[in-house]
C-alpha cells in the first residue's frame, strides 16, 4: 500500500498507523545492523517518526519513502556514534554487521556459518549493500538514496561483493538462501 504524503501533511492517523506499520520492523531489522542496542534503535525510530510529524508541512515528499526513513535513521545513528566517541569519526567508520539470524537445524548449522563467513569478508559498505539488496529488496535507486552515494556506486560494490564472493565456494550456499529467502521456503 502506497502511503500518502497528503494525508500524512494533513495528520490523517490512519495513514500515519500504515507508515509505522509498513516501516518500523523494517527500520528496527536495519538499525540493529549497526547499534545492537535495541532501546537505542527503538529510541531512534521513534524519534523519528516525531520529528517527521512535527515537520510534515515542511518537509518535501520523499521519492522514496523507505529510502528516506532508513536514510534518516541511518544518519541519526551515526550521529549517535560521534556522541559517543571522543575521537573523529568518519561516516564510513560505523561497522556494518550482517549476521543470518534464522534459526536453523543442526544440519544446516555448518551451512550458515560458512554464509556468515563469506559475509565477513566483505567490507562493511558492501555487507550494508549486500544486506539492502537480497536481504531487504531495495532497489539500487533506494540504496543509493538510503547510503547517500550514486546508483553506478552502488552498482559496483554490489558487483564487487559478488565477485569477492564467488572466490569462495560457500557463494552457492549464499545463493541458495537468497533464493529460499525470496520464495519464502
Amino acid at each position: 500500500m502506497r502511503i500518502s504524503w497528503d494525508k500524512l501533511k494533513n495528520s490523517d492517523e490512519q495513514e500515519w498507523k500504515s507508515l509505522f506499520r509498513q516501516h518500523a520492523e523494517f527500520l528496527y531489522a536495519y538499525g540493529m545492523k549497526f547499534a545492537h542496542n535495541e532501546d537505542l534503535v527503538k529510541d531512534l525510530i521513534q524519534e523519528l517518526f516525531i520529528t517527521i510529524y512535527e515537520k510534515r508541512n515542511s518537509l518535501s515528499e520523499p521519492t522514496s519513502m523507505r529510502a528516506y526513513l532508513c536514510m534518516s535513521l541511518r544518519n541519526r545513528l551515526i550521529n549517535e556514534f560521534k556522541k559517543e566517541v571522543t575521537v573523529p569519526l568518519e561516516e564510513g567508520d560505523c561497522s556494518f554487521s550482517l549476521y543470518i539470524d534464522d534459526e536453523s537445524a543442526d544440519e544446516e548449522e555448518k551451512q550458515y556459518k560458512k554464509i556468515q563467513n563469506l559475509l565477513n569478508k566483505l567490507t562493511n559498505r558492501q555487507r550494508e549493500v549486500v544486506y539492502l539488496k537480497y536481504f531487504k529488496g531495495l532497489s539500487n535507486e533506494e540504496i543509493a538514496l538510503t547510503l547517500d552515494i550514486n546508483k553506478q556506486s552502488v552498482a559496483n560494490l554490489l558487483s564487487e561483493a559478488i565477485r569477492q564472493m564467488k572466490k569462495d565456494a560457500s557463494f552457492i550456499l549464499f545463493l541458495l538462501l537468497i533464493l529460499r529467502r525470496i520464495l519464502g521456503l
